[in-house]
Order: C-alpha cells, then structure tokens, then sequence
C-alpha cells in the first residue's frame, strides 16, 4: 500500500506523495503520476485519486484521442500536481526544502480563504488538507495539525491522503497522549477495503504499544501482518510485532522477526525499523546480563553498529530514523563511562542535538526524550 512516514509509518513518512509543477498555462494539467514498478510515470490529467482508484486522463500522441485510465492505489508511488498559483508553488518549494513554517503561510493564505480555495481542482482539495496539516506536525504543531487531519478524513473519507493523515494522526496522538481522538478515524479507515483495515490495525498496534498494551499491540500487528499484501504494510507490521517481543524481553523472537525481514529483502524502510530492533535487543540484553569492561563495550558497539546503519543505509522512514538516532546517543553516552572513551560523550550529545534540530525529526516522538537525555548527561 502506501510507503507512509511510511509507512507505516511516519513511514510511510513521507516521500510517498509530493507536489511538483509542469507545464504551463497553455496546458489543462500535466499531473505526474508515478507507479511503484519501475519507477514508471504517467502523465495527463487526475480526475480522481481515491482509495477505490486513480483515474488518469492521457493524450494518445500518436493518434491525439484521449484515453481514461485507472490504477489501483496499491500500484502508485506518488502523486505530483501540476497547479497554476503562485502561492501554493511556494508552499510546495518550502514544504521540499523542510522550511515548514513558510510553508503553513503559504498553505494558510490558501485554505483560510473559501474564494482562494475554491478556485483549485477538486481533486487537488484533499492534497491542500494534507500538505498545509503535516506542515502543521513538521513544524512541531501536532496539536494544531490534527484538526485539519480530522477534517481531510471527515471532508474526503475515501481520498488518497486519507491513510498517510493517519499515520501522523496516530504519531500526534502518542505525543500529546490524546489517545480518545484516534479509535473513531480508525474505525472510518477499517471501513475502506482490506488494505486500509490492515493499516489501521497496524497503526492501533503502534499506539497500543506507546501505551505499554504489549499483548494487545501485538494482536494488533499480527492481524497487519495477515490481513495485507502490500509489502511495506506487512514488514512494518511485522517489525510491530519484533518491538512488542524485545519489549516483554523475548529477545530471541524479537532478533528472528528482524532477521526474517533482512532475509526476505525487505524494502528500505523495513530493513531500517530492522535493524533497529536488532540494537535495541543488544541493549535489552545489556539491562539483562549486565556485563562489564570488554564485554559491555563489545555489546553497546554491536548495538551502535546497528543504529548507525539505519541512518547510512537504509533511510526512508522518519520514525525509525529518529529512533536510531536517540539510540545511538545513547549507546555513545554509555560507552563515554567506559575507560578511555570519555570523548564520545559529545558524540552522543551531538546525536541528541541532532535529533532535536533537524527538521526532519523534531516532530518525532523521540526528539522530547532527546531532550531529557541532553539535560541528563549535561548534568555529569
């Protein structure tokens, strides 16, 4: 299904759909619209981006006959439009280039004027919602991003968008412990067909486990896992599934789940949340059997290995990134007790610093436990 923030997650993240502008006025609309298989681009008009079709309105060069087509939304990478307004192109150009407070301007002068609002495409009014509300999170408003969420899922409940608002709905809600707001827009999105029920169950799993509900978050997964067929959907589910295992100190289940994935070639983001399951066991294990000198060390440098290869090799999930970010200052700032490795007590302070800084993460859930952790070894 769709790769959010990616997915799942805040994974699918989010390089799953994105605005770009081609043409010109002398076009109707040159929307690219880009397939998962092969990276092929399709370009014409969208007449319609739904979650039960993408219906796409192509010029036959050769013979100049108009063509409709329809893919399936499981088939499509991203969606870029192509829109004449100068401010939305700016938007756009500040979203792209992780300024996201110009960018809630930009989207702003927009939505809060009914007659600027109008004058867009129909089918473009669910991307306005979408982009203006996770420029809101980017920007470290989750509290004010939600209620635009709320309103794309209430206002186009079967629109394409509707599972990627989701997947930052879920992140809010864990941030700001809201949690009541979300089992009503899940149940909205388990109404959806089968692929939007397993993602809603995925990101319950999430929120379950932010609660500590290790039991029931695992169910949760586990129903992901069965009911999808998208494999990021599945993967990220199954990583679900591996946290909930290291969470009850099953360490060796949480180490083969991780590993099943790798071994299936698992897509980028999944291999990502991977290999942090595989550090964050060596840290369980660390709590567990509570080594010493050469063994501790090897332990929290095998842990850091794994972190840091997130963020080297396998990118494309924002939620795991940030994860094995505060991870690897962690570990840093462990070994900086260590004999002889006082130095990379700045090295953990620096991943910290990062993680609260960087555009890309300081909405996360992890960059407020960043924070606890720079106050914490500032005081040392």
């Amino acid at each position: 299904m769709l790769n959010h923030r990616t997915l799942p997650v805040r994974a699918l993240a989010l390089g799953v759909a994105c605005f770009a502008f081609l043409g010109s006025l002398a076009h109707a609309a040159d929307d690219k619209v880009t397939l998962y298989k092969n990276n092929e681009v399709r370009i014409g008009r969208v007449k319609k981006a739904d979650l039960d079709g993408i219906q796409l309105e192509m010029k036959d060069q050769k013979t100049n006959s108009v063509n409709m087509i329809t893919m399936q939304v499981t088939e499509i990478s991203s969606i870029e439009w192509d829109v004449n307004d100068v401010e939305f192109k700016s938007g756009v150009a500040n979203y792209e280039s992780r300024h996201y407070a110009e960018a809630v301007r930009n989207f702003s002068s927009i939505i809060s004027e009914k007659e600027e609002f109008d004058k867009f495409r129909a089918e473009v009014r669910p991307a306005l919602y979408f982009f203006y509300a996770e420029s809101l999170y980017r920007a470290g408003k989750p509290a004010e991003a939600v209620p635009f969420f709320e309103k794309l899922m209430t206002e186009f409940k079967t629109s394409f968008y509707v599972p990627l608002a989701m997947g930052s709905v879920v992140d809010a809600a864990i941030q700001t412990k809201e949690f009541g707001k979300v089992p009503p827009l899940l149940s909205q999105l388990r109404t959806l067909g089968n692929e939007q029920k397993a993602l809603a169950d995925y990101y319950e799993g999430q929120m379950l486990l932010s609660q500590n509900k290790v039991k029931l978050a695992d169910e949760k997964f586990g129903l992901a896992v069965s009911g999808s067929s998208v494999a990021g959907t599945k993967g990220m589910a199954l990583m679900g599934q591996a946290r909930c295992a290291i969470a009850e100190n099953n360490l060796t289940k949480g180490r083969e789940l991780a590993q099943r994935a790798l071994s299936a070639g698992a897509p980028s983001n999944v291999a990502g949340a991977a290999h942090v399951v595989i550090g964050e066991a060596n840290l369980a294990e660390i709590e567990v059997q509570k080594p010493t000198g050469e063994a501790l060390e090897k332990k929290l440098m095998d842990a850091l290995l794994s972190f840091m290869r997130v963020q080297e090799q396998y990118r494309g999930n924002v939620d795991s990134e940030a994860q094995s970010i505060l991870r690897a200052g962690d570990c840093l700032v462990k070994l900086s007790k260590l004999k002889d490795r006082g130095g990379d007590l700045h090295r953990g302070l620096y991943m910290y610093t990062k993680l609260c800084t960087d555009t890309r993460y300081r909405s996360t859930r992890w960059k407020v436990q960043a924070e606890e952790a720079i106050k914490a070894a500032s005081k040392r």
